[in-house]
């Protein structure tokens, strides 16, 4: 029989088969968390059937008002366990990796910490390691001599991935949101989030700023990994109105980002600049 560690999982959600494949995958953990909110909005009816055997640990919680961050933060204020875990409904788990996560926090107080997180789409040459003068040059744009800096934060707001190793850990400036362990104590109640888009753009970038302002120190471990269902692009190649509003909101959310915390908005525009030829590219194809 699998142990029960005391750790409280929240999802946001609205539901949706991503949700029950989630669900599954965590039913299959080396260890069951005591208890698991699946935060929906009121209007959302959900029937889970092929879960595993965490049906009974799952706590349905409704919410006025649908908006992921929202709906985090009330699964957050209702959780019963000094450990608690952030979870996208499209997220995909290894075995081990609450087990991990959880014998790395247990007795640190002020650290937040995340596995190994792997998009379930093609990495722009833009987001890896530039092998080119040009990619050496534009990386040089957005964050001047240290260029292309994983696990960092760039001068013009940018935020690196880090998912290049295979073991140990390494502190990071930010946290993908699709999965984060904290001590209960740490977390932020408040609704930090200051826009209602459709989908909350780089929410996990601005969560990652606020409690690094707390003094929590944030980890990655890569030896717990993570795969995502969907993915976090915004570029939709088959409808343009659909990219041209994503980019709006996420330029503005990242332009109140880089105002709040005093990075660079030349360096942002510029960011933003070859992001939006790079739509253009894609779409005349």
């Amino acid at each position: 029989m699998k142990k029960k560690i005391p750790i409280s999982v929240v999802i946001p959600t609205l539901g949706g088969k991503r949700l029950e494949k989630t669900l599954n995958y965590l039913s299959k953990s080396t260890v069951f968390p005591s208890e698991i909110l699946i935060v929906l909005p009121k209007q959302v009816k959900l029937k889970l059937n092929k879960i595993g055997t965490i049906k009974k640990n799952i706590k349905l919680i409704y919410t006025n008002k649908k908006n992921q961050v929202l709906q985090r933060i009330e699964g957050f204020k209702k959780t019963k366990m000094k450990i608690v875990v952030q979870m996208d409904d499209d997220i995909l788990v290894s075995k081990n990796c609450l087990q991990k996560l959880y014998l790395r926090i247990k007795n640190n107080d002020k650290i937040a910490i995340a596995p190994s997180f792997f998009p379930n789409k093609r990495v722009s040459k833009i987001y890896i390691k530039p092998n080119t003068r040009f990619l050496k040059l534009y990386h040089w744009l957005i964050n001047s001599n240290k260029g292309f800096d994983p696990g960092t934060i760039a001068l013009s707001g940018f935020n690196y991935g880090d998912e290049d190793r295979l073991h140990g850990e390494r502190e990071q400036e930010w946290l993908p949101g699709a999965m984060i362990m904290h001590k209960k104590k740490n977390l932020i109640l408040n609704n930090f989030y200051p826009y209602n888009f459709k989908k909350c753009y780089c929410e996990d970038l601005l969560h990652s700023l606020l409690l690094r302002n707390k003094n929590i120190k944030l980890f990655k471990n890569y030896e717990t990994k993570i795969r995502e269902i969907s993915s976090g692009s915004i570029i939709d190649k088959n409808n343009f109105i659909s990219t041209l509003k994503a980019f709006k909101s996420e330029f503005i959310i990242r332009y109140y980002i880089v105002s709040k915390f005093k990075f660079s908005k030349i360096r942002f525009l510029i960011y933003y600049l070859i992001y939006f030829i790079r739509i253009l590219i894609r779409h005349s194809k």
